[in-house]
């Protein structure tokens, strides 16, 4: 263990108390206020005690509220080093989660927001008669009043959960809305390949695959069929039997192999297609 510091001892009496599962001494010194034992605080949160008995020692003003007090250690009374009560905030609030194990962080953070505004409510300044009613050796006082106070934090960590709960209510409604969004769009996307094109669209395929068939047997002076071509391998790369069993889904993709065509086979004919009746389509 290492040496305490040169610190006089001072009477104590000792107050016990059970705080979120830890049991925690509270040493009151006659006159100065509430000393908390540095040890059970870092065995509490899974911390090195003497690496943070050193830390505070060497802090200029962490070390301005060490005292050397005699508490009940496993069955015996010990000399210990422990941190005046105004200090104590100021001390856990140095400490990073991430100093800490995984599994104690959570505990850490905890002791940071309801621990130290306990101790420091119950002993600091805002109660002017606190002192005197520990000075009186009544012990039930201090338990009454960490009680009091442990309620109403109790009953603040139900609020927020309440909060936390109709948020997460909320999230899981828009999650649900959102599920029920994407199965329509899928449900849209699946009509539009059942749901085939209008009888206008199917006649201005026809009719744009018969205008490029003429226009290049014109140019190129073939003796194809160059109607039974083109239709030939429109349906088969739009895999159709006939004009009016193309999906509503697939219908630009037939409108860009049409341009695709034209440009390919008249390249220098602006009207090798005819012109889309964009209203009707």
């Amino acid at each position: 263990m290492t040496d305490l510091p040169d610190l006089p001892q001072r009477p104590v009496r000792v107050e016990r108390q059970e705080f979120a599962g830890d049991v925690l001494v509270a040493a009151v010194l006659e006159g100065e206020g509430v000393a908390v034992p540095v040890r059970m605080v870092c065995n509490a949160l899974g911390l090195d005690p003497e690496a943070q008995s050193a830390a505070l020692r060497e802090h200029d003003v962490l070390s301005q509220g060490l005292r050397v007090v005699r508490v009940p250690v496993e069955g015996r009374v010990r000399s210990v080093l422990a941190l005046m009560h105004t200090y104590l905030a100021f001390w856990l609030a140095t400490i990073q989660p991430n100093m800490v194990a995984a599994a104690v962080r959570p505990k850490l953070v905890r002791y940071q927001e309801e621990l130290v505004d306990v101790l420091h409510v119950l002993y600091g300044p805002n109660l002017g008669d606190a002192a005197p009613t520990l000075d009186t050796g009544r012990s039930d006082a201090v338990a009454q009043q960490l009680a009091a106070r442990d309620r109403e934090l109790r009953t603040l960590r139900a609020a927020l959960l309440d909060m936390v709960r109709a948020q997460r209510e909320s999230t899981a409604q828009i999650g649900a809305l959102a599920e029920r969004v994407g199965g329509v769009e899928d449900l849209v996307q699946e009509l539009r390949q059942i749901a085939k094109i209008s009888a206008v669209q199917a006649e201005y395929l026809q009719r744009a695959i018969k205008r490029l068939a003429t226009r290049y047997k014109q140019a190129s002076g073939t003796e194809r069929n160059m109607y039974e071509l083109l239709f030939a391998q429109f349906k088969m790369n739009m895999g159709i039997p006939r004009y009016d069993a193309l999906p509503a889904g697939k219908y630009d993709q037939a409108l860009a192999w049409l341009r695709a065509k034209a440009q390919e086979l008249l390249p220098d004919d602006p009207e090798a297609l005819p012109p889309l009746q964009e209203q009707l389509l």
